[in-house]
């Protein structure tokens, strides 16, 4: 079956200083023929991305250049898998789902990427790890970023099975991690609140990801609910430019505090049709005059920024 995907690129900016505010923008719809792949991956929240083949689709991939900063969040429904690029430095944060697993492979190779630098996986459920065994099966991975906590054998144990049987370098988050991404300074926060299986809070024990390269903030927190962002605002007054909701746009008691405290530009929700974002988050969200793209509405997001606050969004939709 073919379709017609319209991308949308977007300029966005903001000013040096003081509050983040929506500005005008230029969009462009641009008319691109691919080949669709049917099928749903798991809990019907999922969706399969557009499959066509690789040499029609490297042409229309807009590689960051050496000075952009690049993060690509893969349409795989209620679930993360985002790569972020910074001239030859690739990384992989989360994985998808099992069932999106072999679409993310040919995605990645059909932006020519052979290997990646790096995959963290910021917890152990399923629309977040369930891809990673087979993506790093087909592209190697210099060093796997792990929580520190032993999740359930069927939603993480072929992961770690394959790290064990082909000796892969993996590092369990304890203590904060720094990884250079071109000129960009990643940062890996570990949980902020202890897993516990009992309370099975695999989500509040996520990994934390912010990047920062010159004027650009980001903040990257997985799946974070109310213990992690409470303990987050007491410890963080700082403002982002580029939010990634967590928990796919659930709404927690002081989600309107975080975003409040965090202040971006644009935020980034990962839901799925089947289940969307809150609405009271978006209402939210549109008060602070925040932009906002959607998995959902906007199928597969991709944000490049050159450090100067401004950036530049395709949507596949």
């Amino acid at each position: 079956m073919r379709f017609m995907m319209n991308n949308t690129k977007t300029e966005h900016s903001r000013p040096g200083s003081g509050r983040h505010r929506r500005l005008s923008f230029l969009c462009l719809l641009l008319s691109l023929l691919l080949t669709a792949c049917g099928g749903k991956g798991a809990s019907g929240g999922t969706s399969a991305l557009p499959a066509s083949s690789a040499d029609s689709e490297s042409a229309q991939y807009n590689a960051p250049d050496s000075g952009e900063l690049q993060a690509v969040f893969f349409d795989v429904g209620k679930g993360d898998c985002i790569l972020l690029s910074m001239g030859e430095d690739n990384v992989l944060l989360d994985a998808g789902y099992e069932e999106t697993s072999s679409e993310i492979t040919r995605q990645l190779q059909a932006r020519g990427i052979t290997s990646l630098d790096a995959m963290i996986i910021t917890h152990y459920d399923k629309d977040h790890v369930g891809g990673a065994a087979e993506i790093a099966q087909q592209i190697p991975v210099d060093t796997i970023y792990l929580p520190d906590y032993e999740g359930e054998a069927d939603k993480c144990g072929d992961l770690l099975t394959l790290i064990r049987k082909k000796g892969l370098e993996s590092i369990r988050v304890s203590e904060q991690e720094t990884v250079a991404m071109g000129q960009a300074e990643m940062e890996i926060i570990p949980a902020l609140v202890a897993y516990d299986p009992a309370a099975e809070n695999d989500n509040d024990a996520s990994l934390i990801v912010t990047i920062v390269y010159q004027e650009d903030e980001w903040l990257l927190p997985g799946d974070i609910e109310k213990d992690a962002i409470e303990i987050w605002l007491a410890d963080n007054n700082r403002t982002f430019d580029i939010l990634k909701m967590p928990h796919h746009g659930k709404k927690e008691g002081n989600t309107k505090e975080l975003i409040k405290n965090v202040d971006p530009s644009i935020a980034v929700i990962t839901d799925s049709t089947a289940e969307e974002a809150n609405e009271k988050v978006l209402k939210q969200l549109d008060k602070n005059e925040t932009e906002v793209y959607r998995s959902s509405v906007n199928g597969t997001i991709t944000i490049t920024g050159d450090g100067s606050g401004k950036y530049e969004i395709v949507s596949e939709k």
